[in-house]
């Protein structure tokens, strides 16, 4: 008897540890006769996505953070191993990412810098305003500051020059 008649054949990432999600996946979709525009289908992705997965290139999705997501349904589509799958998923983006700092490191940090359009920014506005205040005093707003002229009341008789005559 062979292996195949013995029991149920043990997904493939039991057999293979070093395997990428991505031909994990592959292999068990070709497996079932399913393409990928009927998988991209059936998952409800975008037309596409299925082939990203495949490929592992999870940066190519338009969310890389919902990659492992994608990834599990997708395994769930097709039957496969839920823990061996993201398993490999997850050792995939470790090896891909730089190694992350732990809680007791220090890392020397630099002050931040403070932006240097702060200065110019600020004369500009000056320069702005200066701008402004000479244009209005060059269309004689100079002369509107002046104080407002008094009438003399009714009562008492006007000067002859208050009129303005000659």
């Amino acid at each position: 008897m062979t292996e195949h008649a013995a029991g149920p054949a043990a997904p493939p990432a039991q057999m293979h540890t070093s395997v990428s999600p991505g031909a994990l996946l592959r292999a068990a979709r070709e497996a079932r006769g399913m393409d990928a525009r009927e998988a991209d289908e059936r998952l409800k992705l975008v037309p596409g996505y299925v082939a990203i997965l495949e490929r592992d290139d999870y940066q190519a999705l338009r969310s890389p953070a919902f990659a492992r997501a994608y990834v599990k349904a997708y395994g769930r589509l097709l039957g496969l191993h839920e823990n061996e799958l993201l398993g490999a998923f997850d050792r995939l983006c470790e090896a891909s990412q730089p190694p992350v700092r732990r809680p007791d490191q220090r890392v020397r940090a630099r002050p931040l810098q403070l932006q240097r359009t702060g200065r110019g920014v600020i004369t500009g506005l000056v320069t702005l305003l200066l701008l402004v205040l000479a244009l209005w005093w060059w269309q004689g707003g100079a002369g509107r500051l002046q104080p407002a002229r008094v009438e003399p009341s009714p009562a008492q008789p006007a000067p002859a020059n208050a009129t303005g005559e000659r």
